[in-house]
């Protein structure tokens, strides 16, 4: 076998597991689709009776007619009489006998005075309208049930979806475009109703009616029926090589619509740096190439389908001039009543109403099948970091956090952390510094198991965080990031968000423990006050100090902290770390320091470079080493001009701190400083 062949069987069969795969999501409603299918089986059937009376009708007027009578020689009552109902008897119309019989029997009982053939014919009228009156009664009935299920089954799966995307270590986000996650939780999970729900439904009913009109045209005329057959296989194979074509441009199209959100929610979000250098030309210019990629796809799409549907109404088409020749000449012949030809006619083309219909279902199949595979790979994609089946609850921690010769890597060909073994005990604070990519950020991410080490392991209160709940270990953490995120919401829901059902009064005194309740109530409305996305309507300290607020509810005992005082201006610095002394009161805290002035008094300062711990000490160790920490400390002080006295930070020309130096921020309040050393 070729390549390429192999290629297409393969292709050929992962469509039918991904279809198959979406019918399992039927399984938990059996019961409502055993009811849609049996809806579907009587509404197919009443559907296809009217025509009937209709030939009937055709049949009974043509004997009341005075010529037919004459050209018959039926002239006395007794022969019409019994002319007629040796028609009847032998009329291969499924309903004739039944139908005529009860308008018989009405007729004699209750409307013996009225004309028998004027009666029959209201009759039938009577039960022409009551069919198509129950059949669009159970469609109704049928279409709610079909509503409901196909709003279910989305429900179902976009939540299946969102709650694995959660679990997703952070690479995955930062190896995928944020508009195209969008795009396949929202655009693509809609077609699992468009795939099951609506095709497959209607398809289904369509079969029950091409067997039932299958079965009572053979009763008609078999001879008829097995020509009109013969078009049959040449709309299927027009069906299934247009769609093999279709389904190559949807699987494009999706991808490009993920490729046109991803786009479009980078603009939004980064309108401000877009404005700021003018690029408002550039940017409309790449939004039209990503957008023309999908009209033309979509021009595609119309394209083959505008060809298709002529083509299989030119063979349905056939089938109806050899209904008209064939089924024409016998009646003529006598073989054939023109009742019963009547009838064959709508029912050709309700025969070849499913037939075609099957190429909208495999056309409405093959876009799905394009999403839903996309869908299916991110299902398909596993969550790295998932409980252990026998994980436990950590309870409440006291807060030692150790790195056993931790080594971590985002990928096998590279590692980031080598060998890291460090030990904090409840109530210290560690620094990280090092360099810009020598590895502070990825070794924080570690400790709320963003990632999972290598090799080694990390612990808390000497139990390993891989055999924990993840839910329960970030429980009793949080965060303080640099680049502060807030939710498009009021500052109230931001605060709590830390601690569901805090009082207002908790807020409240959060807020304030981060000197962030001064700068709230100026807002219009306080703590109700919308913030707008991400915060845009607060500046960067005053985030900041909301995030602190934050942590605060969240009263953990360990605290990881992305120092986050290096571009704001110096009262707001000020404001930001007293803050940030009350928040690390007592707790286990991790900084990543930027600024060093800023972690002088940290219980360790460990240094890192190239992933490697190089120095670990207090602040005077590290000077008196004269390592890479004291390069670092010397440069920041050489480059930078020092703030006054009454700032907190010591002048220039005395860089170096003493044993009995003063903390570098001056609390307000004086009983709640801790002197790190």
């Amino acid at each position: 076998m070729k390549r390429s062949d192999m290629i297409k069987t393969s292709r050929n069969a992962h469509s039918k597991n991904t279809y198959f795969r979406l019918l399992g999501y039927l399984s938990p409603y059996w019961r409502r689709t055993l009811i849609i299918l049996l809806l579907s089986a009587i509404s197919a059937y009443i559907s296809v009776l009217p025509t009937q009376i209709l030939g009937i009708a055709v049949d009974e007027i043509r004997l009341a007619d005075p010529f037919v009578q004459n050209r018959d020689t039926l002239h006395e009552s007794s022969e019409l009489e019994s002319g007629s109902q040796s028609f009847r008897k032998k009329s291969p119309i499924f309903l004739s006998k039944p139908l005529l019989s009860a308008s018989d029997y009405v007729h004699e009982c209750w409307f013996g005075s009225s004309h028998p053939t004027l009666f029959m014919l209201i009759f039938l009228a009577s039960s022409f309208l009551l069919m198509h009156s129950l059949g669009g009664g159970i469609t109704m009935v049928h279409g709610f049930i079909t509503s409901e299920l196909g709003q279910r089954l989305v429900y179902d799966l976009r939540n299946q979806l969102y709650g694995h995307i959660q679990r997703f270590p952070l690479n995955y986000f930062e190896n995928n475009k944020t508009g195209d996650i969008m795009s396949r939780l929202m655009n693509d999970v809609n077609s699992l109703e468009q795939a099951i729900v609506g095709p497959v439904i209607t398809f289904i009913t369509d079969m029950f009616k091409f067997v039932w009109i299958l079965y009572f045209c053979m009763k008609l005329d078999w001879q008829l029926t097995s020509i009109v057959l013969i078009v049959c296989p040449f709309i299927s194979l027009c069906t299934y090589n247009f769609g093999k074509r279709i389904r190559k441009i949807f699987r494009s199209l999706r991808e490009k619509t993920g490729d046109l959100n991803a786009l479009i929610q980078d603009n939004i979000s980064g309108i401000r740096v877009i404005a700021s250098f003018a690029k408002e030309e550039e940017e409309l210019k790449r939004f039209k190439e990503k957008n023309y990629e999908n009209y033309y796809l979509h021009v595609r799409i119309l394209k083959l389908v505008s060809t298709l549907r002529p083509i299989v109404d030119l063979i349905t088409e056939t089938g109806a001039v050899v209904v008209i020749c064939f089924g024409g000449y016998k009646v003529l012949q006598g073989e054939l009543s023109a009742g019963t030809f009547v009838i064959f006619f709508p029912y050709l083309q309700m025969m070849y109403g499913p037939i075609t219909g099957l190429t909208r279902f495999y056309n409405q199949v093959q876009r799905a099948i394009a999403s839903t595979e996309r869908v299916f790979e991110v299902l398909d994609t596993p969550a790295d970091l998932q409980d252990s089946p026998n994980a436990v609850d950590l309870p409440p921690v006291r807060g030692t956090v150790e790195f056993r010769n931790v080594h971590f890597g985002y990928n096998k060909d590279s590692e980031v952390l080598t060998d890291i073994s460090i030990k904090a005990l409840p109530g210290q604070m560690i620094a990280f510094v090092g360099p810009s990519g020598s590895g502070k950020t990825t070794l924080t991410n570690l400790i709320p198991r963003f990632y999972d080490p290598k090799r080694g392991d990390i612990l808390i209160d000497g139990c390993n965080i891989k055999v924990v709940k993840l839910h329960s270990l970030r429980k009793q953490m949080a965060m303080v990031l640099q680049e502060t995120f807030l939710f498009n919401d009021t500052v109230k829901v931001n605060i709590a968000y830390a601690r569901s059902g805090a009082s207002d009064d908790e807020i409240e005194a959060a807020a304030r423990a981060a000197n962030a309740h001064d700068f709230i109530m100026e807002l219009a409305n306080g703590y109700d006050s919308l913030i707008g996305e991400r915060g845009v309507k607060l500046s960067g300290g005053q985030k900041q100090r909301i995030a602190i607020a934050r942590a605060i509810l969240a009263n953990p005992r360990i605290l990881i902290l992305d120092e986050a005082t290096s571009s704001v201006d110096t009262e707001t610095e000020q404001l930001i770390q007293n803050a940030i002394y009350r928040l690390v009161k007592d707790r286990t805290t991790f900084v990543i320091a930027h600024r060093l002035s800023t972690i002088l008094h940290a219980d360790l300062i460990v240094v890192l470079e190239n992933g490697k711990i190089v120095e670990t000490g207090h602040h005077h160790q590290l000077l008196a080493n004269g390592g890479l920490y004291k390069k670092l400390f010397e440069m920041q002080f050489n480059t930078q001009e020092m703030r006054k006295p009454e700032t907190g930070v010591r002048d220039a020309e005395k860089p170096e701190l003493t044993e009995t130096d003063e903390p570098f921020i001056e609390l307000d309040e004086p009983a709640q400083q801790k002197k790190w050393s």
